[in-house]
């Protein structure tokens, strides 16, 4: 049984970063899309916002490859953390059938998405409050978070099917004491 909080919440971050991979070729996809169709766009991208939020507070600004680095960690850094945060909260939960890895996805998704855009981007003026973004806009900021949840939700199902009876580390360590 994997029962390991570590184990499960490293699994969790490797599939936010899956997840965030996954949600930003969708965002890069609906840039084709009618305007009516778009998702919500932020004012700032909310990277270059923390980070000349934080080169205030520095009193300096960073150098720009630092600058740019730094806003796509950011960035990466947030998708890992809700993938890592997940696995955390579901490392006591088995992820046995794919319809729950996708309800499960499809939760962590509208998560993310309510926390950012009904939550901190309205409060920081990234974008309007979500009543005034349009259904339209904020539908398709909900479809692609949701995806970015269900991307995110699938490896740890699949390392539960795999992984069924024992943690793959013990394995591994039987492997190599053989």
């Amino acid at each position: 049984m994997r029962d390991g909080f570590g184990v499960h919440t490293a699994e969790g971050a490797l599939g936010g970063a899956i997840g965030t991979l996954f949600l930003d070729r969708m965002m890069r996809a609906t840039h084709r899309l009618p305007e009516k169709l778009k998702p919500t766009a932020t004012r700032e991208h909310p990277g270059e916002f923390v980070v000349s939020r934080a080169e205030r507070l520095l009193g300096r600004p960073l150098d720009a490859p630092g600058r740019e680095r730094l806003v796509q960690g950011l960035h990466w850094a947030y998708g890992i953390a809700w993938g890592g945060l997940f696995g955390l909260l579901t490392a006591r939960m088995r992820i046995r059938r794919l319809g729950e890895a996708l309800l499960s996805g499809a939760a962590l998704g509208s998560a993310v998405w309510a926390v950012g855009y009904a939550g901190w981007l309205p409060l920081a003026r990234l974008t309007p409050p979500v009543q005034r973004q349009g259904a339209r806009h904020a539908g398709m900021s909900l479809v692609t978070h949701i995806a970015y949840g269900v991307a995110s939700a699938v490896p740890l199902y699949l390392m539960d099917r795999i992984f069924r009876k024992r943690p793959w580390y013990e394995r591994a360590l039987d492997a190599i004491e053989r």
